[in-house]
């Protein structure tokens, strides 16, 4: 079995803040739009065997943010030759492969991807076996249930180089999955084997 750590850039309206003139709201279905798709397949052995990365063209939010820009250094013209939704999607699901579980970190890339899966109609149930490393990592740190910590934060704490930029998903989705073989045991296993 392959575990696929994989982390996603969205997009989202404009906030009043720097549009209070606007009239456009979230779209219901899918409130925030994922931008960029990041993955890469660890083995069983805990190694990182592949990559994937996918930009996507918006269609819900097709005027980017100023947060989301800044955030990620995404462009709009970088979005311009991106993929649609559907054909990225497929793309990940073939990377994925037969024998995996997906790896996130936290639930939030989980539930995004889900709506957007839907907004496009999308079979999503794929999605549903998941393993939040996020949670794993606030247990090994001696951090109480109700205080997450943050990718960046757990990158320092286990002493782990940040190499590439942080909020893109590649290298985010490479950074997590550094941490999941960082923390990785047998009660992880036993865990993961539990949910395929």
């Amino acid at each position: 079995m392959d575990y696929i750590v994989y982390d996603t850039e969205f997009s989202q309206p404009q906030p009043k803040l720097y549009n209070p003139n606007s009239r456009f709201r979230p779209n219901p279905v899918s409130p925030f739009e994922i931008i960029e798709i990041g993955a890469v397949k660890v083995s069983e052995n805990l190694e990182i065997t592949e990559t994937f990365n996918r930009l996507i063209k918006p269609v819900i939010y097709r005027r980017l943010s100023p947060i989301v820009i800044r955030k990620t250094g995404i462009k709009p013209k970088d979005l311009e030759t991106g993929e649609n939704f559907r054909k990225a999607i497929t793309d990940f699901r073939e990377f994925c492969g037969q024998d995996y579980v997906l790896c996130t970190w936290s639930t939030n890339d989980v539930k995004i991807l889900q709506k957007n899966c839907i907004y496009h109609k999308l079979p999503y149930e794929w999605i549903e076996r998941y393993y939040d490393i996020q949670s794993r990592c606030t247990r090994v740190l001696g951090l109480p249930k109700n205080q997450s910590v943050g990718l960046k934060n757990a990158l320092n704490a286990l002493d782990i180089e940040v190499d590439g930029k942080l909020h893109r998903a590649l290298d985010d989705a490479i950074h997590t999955a550094k941490i999941f073989i960082e923390v990785f045991n047998e009660e992880m296993r036993e865990q993961i084997s539990k949910l395929s």
